[in-house]
């Protein structure tokens, strides 16, 4: 995702505010793909929306325990919907439903260390908010309504409050000191982590939605008028642009979709479908594939051990694809039996999505396609583990699921 939520979908697209750990800010792709700095213990940190800077959903196995099949644990209900999943660091998950009342829940007992409420911005009405970050002991999250916010990890006492002067529904993203993030004013902001001091902007064409990603010095980030940007991560200035509307397939869209960077491609996709692969230096456009449906979730992306490099991406079709991050051609096509509303997350082997109408989250083997888990649980991003766990996000509910017996 991207980030938040489209406008026809924001009512469903409610944000839910993990307050995830930081993540590694490694170049290489094996860094980029799957690097995190570790929680100890064997353990991994989730460090924010799409896990590592270069948001690419994955995971890779760390032990058998994390592939199917599995079994509900426990549940923590949270009242209200949630989208984005936990972000987890040392041992603690911090979820937040659509009404801002947080949790700090510490995974190994489930015991809550800290409660927030944070009163909505339109006399009861949802405040909506973005996948927020966790960042050197503090926790930074965007409200729709305009505010970013950072709180102090341990107790959740606010730290600073800065009005960006627009709909915030790109999550933030912290690397080296600063915060980054976009606005539906076209604005893409760094900011000082430790104050929110501004560092730099750079105005876009068209409303930022989705979320920037970062990779080996550059952000990158789309807007909303069918443009990809690369920007150096210390001055903001443009590396390079593409217009997709002006290269085949050509077509009009707006990304929602936030850029997935791996095997030096960055992967997004149009809102109309349209699934991009860009040279990571000069923004060509490799290759583009048509899902045949609304594309709302982002990429992601792994090189899971026997499948080529790979992209996996679900549509409203319900069609859920995994692509050859090459050369964009399906290596297999799955139905999920309703609308993807969301993005997929390889854990391992398996590669989880979800749809609402089926009520359902299905785990699919990475290699062959085949239903591998499912839960009569849905989520928006449904799954996200800590490198011997796993945790599902359903519509109300963080559940924690463990080994069955195989």
């Amino acid at each position: 995702m991207r980030a938040a939520a489209l406008g026809i979908l924001i009512a469903g697209l409610a944000m839910v505010g993990v307050l995830a750990g930081c993540g590694s800010g490694d170049s290489g792709v094996a860094g980029s793909l799957g690097g995190s700095e570790s929680a100890g213990a064997g353990y991994v940190d989730w460090p924010l929306f799409g896990r590592v800077p270069a948001r690419t959903h994955y995971l890779p196995m760390q032990n058998r325990a994390l592939d199917p099949p599995l079994k509900q644990a426990w549940s923590i209900n949270t009242h209200a919907l949630i989208e984005f999943p936990p972000a987890i660091h040392d041992d603690v998950a911090y979820v937040i439903n659509k009404y801002g009342n947080g949790k700090a829940v510490r995974l190994r007992d489930r015991k809550i260390l800290w409660e927030l409420n944070v009163r909505p911005s339109d006399k009861g009405k949802p405040n909506f908010v973005t996948g927020p970050v966790y960042y050197r002991g503090a926790v930074y999250g965007a409200f729709l309504a305009g505010n970013l916010v950072a709180e102090d990890a341990r107790s959740g006492k606010k730290l600073w409050v800065r009005h960006l002067n627009g709909h915030l529904e790109s999550s933030p993203l912290a690397v080296d000191g600063k915060l980054y993030i976009g606005t539906d004013t076209a604005n893409v902001l760094a900011l000082r982590a430790s104050d929110g001091k501004t560092r730099w902007s750079f105005n876009a064409p068209g409303a930022i939605k989705a979320s920037p990603s970062y990779h080996d010095g550059n952000v990158f980030v789309a807007d909303y008028q069918s443009s990809m940007f690369a920007l150096d991560a210390k001055t903001g200035k443009p590396v390079w642009r593409t217009n997709t509307s002006k290269v085949p397939p050509y077509g009009q869209g707006g990304f929602f979709s936030s850029p997935a960077v791996g095997f030096g491609r960055v992967y997004a996709a149009r809102d109309d479908g349209t699934v991009y692969a860009f040279d990571e230096k000069t923004g060509k456009v490799e290759w583009s594939f048509d899902a045949g449906g609304y594309v709302y979730g982002s990429p992601a992306v792994a090189d899971v051990p026997g499948t080529p490099p790979s992209v996996y991406i679900g549509a409203e079709n319900g069609r859920f694809f995994a692509l050859d991050a090459r050369t964009g051609k399906p290596r297999w096509r799955y139905d999920v039996g309703g609308p993807i509303p969301g993005t997929a997350t390889v854990i391992g082997h398996t590669v989880y999505t979800s749809s609402f109408k089926t009520q359902e989250t299905t785990g699919l083997d990475a290699r062959t396609g085949k239903r591998a888990f499912h839960i009569k649980q849905a989520g928006y991003t449904p799954m996200v583990s800590d490198g011997k766990r796993l945790f599902l996000v359903g519509y109300y509910d963080l559940i924690g699921l463990e080994p069955a017996k195989r």
